[in-house]
């Protein structure tokens, strides 16, 4: 019975002589073929097969409208490149072309450093800390990079093979969420580092878009009456008091003094502080500029501490002599009784207080201090209101 099929028998020319391309059934496949032989660039000759003859037509339009437009330069790739092309394309879906995708990853390959992971980029950044240290510049102090050293040190030992352009900001928190302490810190300095990284243009931009967690400034701690005479009582009567026969006097009652009755910074300021500073006649200390701020200032003696700065039995050199200073330190405190309630600003914030008592002017609380947080200030005043007593016999006190 003859078959009913609609399609040739044998192999037919579709397309009319001289046209480009050339179509054709091929009844032993039963395919119709697209012929565009080498005019498409090449040595190969350029063919192609679909089920129907609709398909076949739509494909040799599409290759004529596309070497009109485009000229030979269209069909420079190679079939290989199209075939790995096609690849991308269904990797991509309809997330975005082909060309936004290698646009994004030239972006994020970088330049010199795109090979550079985590614990790499740690220690280079490391490194240009230290490098800014020896040439004095801002922001590299040894306790800003022993801030650095620590929290990377952290990042390091969670991320420390991921690539720089692999880190992401989704796993940075569920890290930070896991860890649950120190957020705020990890963040800051995590920033600080992508952001060498964006400088040397290591990576486009930064990783991390969240904001640093502001600080939970909680109610300062303040010494009570008890405590901060007791402390003054035996940094005076300690004064040449020796620990070992060898050891260093303790000598602490200008620290003590100056902490209490002036306010200043333990670290930034106290522990730079040399006689020559301090002015007890005229009533100032001198703080320099770029110690803690940029702007040095005069602080204020007040009269009580006159008279027991005039009561320390060495006047000449630093204020306080490094050596074995923490433990000399430490003696004292324990000596006094304070040491279980000490935080290192208790000083500062028992004097913030009680000026704020004795004076009530705000500002000059804040030029005393150098500066002073805003949420900070509202603690003083807030202490402040309810300690006036205690700050008469604080600024009136002798021994």
């Amino acid at each position: 019975m003859p078959s009913k099929s609609s399609k040739p028998a044998k192999n037919k020319r579709l397309s009319a002589t001289g046209e480009f391309p050339t179509i054709r059934y091929l009844a032993a496949r039963d395919k119709f073929e697209v012929d565009a032989g080498t005019r498409l660039g090449g040595t190969k000759k350029y063919r192609r097969w679909f089920k129907t003859e609709a398909e076949a037509r739509g494909h040799a339009d599409t290759l004529k409208i596309r070497l009109k437009n485009e000229g030979l330069g269209g069909f420079k790739l190679s079939r290989e490149a199209q075939i790995d092309a096609e690849k991308a394309l269904k990797i991509l879906g309809d997330r975005g072309t082909l060309e936004q995708a290698c646009k994004f990853f030239i972006r994020y390959l970088g330049e010199d450093g795109c090979n550079l992971n985590i614990k790499e980029l740690v220690n280079e950044f490391l490194e240009h800390k230290e490098r800014q240290q020896l040439l004095g510049e801002k922001g590299a102090k040894q306790r800003t990079i022993n801030d650095y050293k620590h929290r990377l040190g952290l990042l390091v030992v969670r991320f420390q093979n991921v690539p720089i352009n692999e880190f992401r900001e989704k796993e940075f928190e569920d890290w930070l969420i896991e860890r649950g302490t120190d957020s705020r810190g990890l963040t800051r300095t995590t920033k600080a580092l992508f952001t060498y990284a964006v400088e040397k243009k290591y990576i486009p931009e930064h990783p991390i878009t969240k904001k640093t967690p502001l600080p939970v400034i909680g109610s300062p701690s303040i010494l009570e009456e008890a405590q901060w005479q007791s402390l003054v009582a035996t940094a005076l009567s300690s004064q040449d008091h020796k620990n070992s026969e060898r050891g260093e006097k303790i000598d602490l009652l200008a620290w003590v003094v100056l902490g209490l009755w002036c306010g200043l910074r333990p670290e930034a300021e106290m522990s730079r502080l040399d006689w020559t500073d301090v002015n007890i006649e005229d009533g100032f200390v001198n703080v320099h500029d770029n110690w803690k701020v940029k702007l040095g200032r005069h602080v204020t003696i007040p009269e009580a501490a006159k008279l027991l700065l005039n009561k320390c039995k060495r006047k000449k050199g630093p204020i306080v002599s490094p050596k074995n200073f923490r433990k000399r330190w430490e003696w004292l405190r324990k000596e006094a009784g304070v040491y279980a309630d000490w935080d290192d600003d208790i000083m500062r914030h028992t004097y913030a207080s009680l000026h704020y008592a004795h004076y009530k002017n705000k500002q000059q609380v804040i030029n005393e201090l150098g500066h002073c947080d805003e949420s900070m200030l509202r603690h003083y005043i807030n202490h402040g209101v309810k300690m006036r007593k205690q700050a008469e016999a604080f600024f009136s006190f002798n021994l």
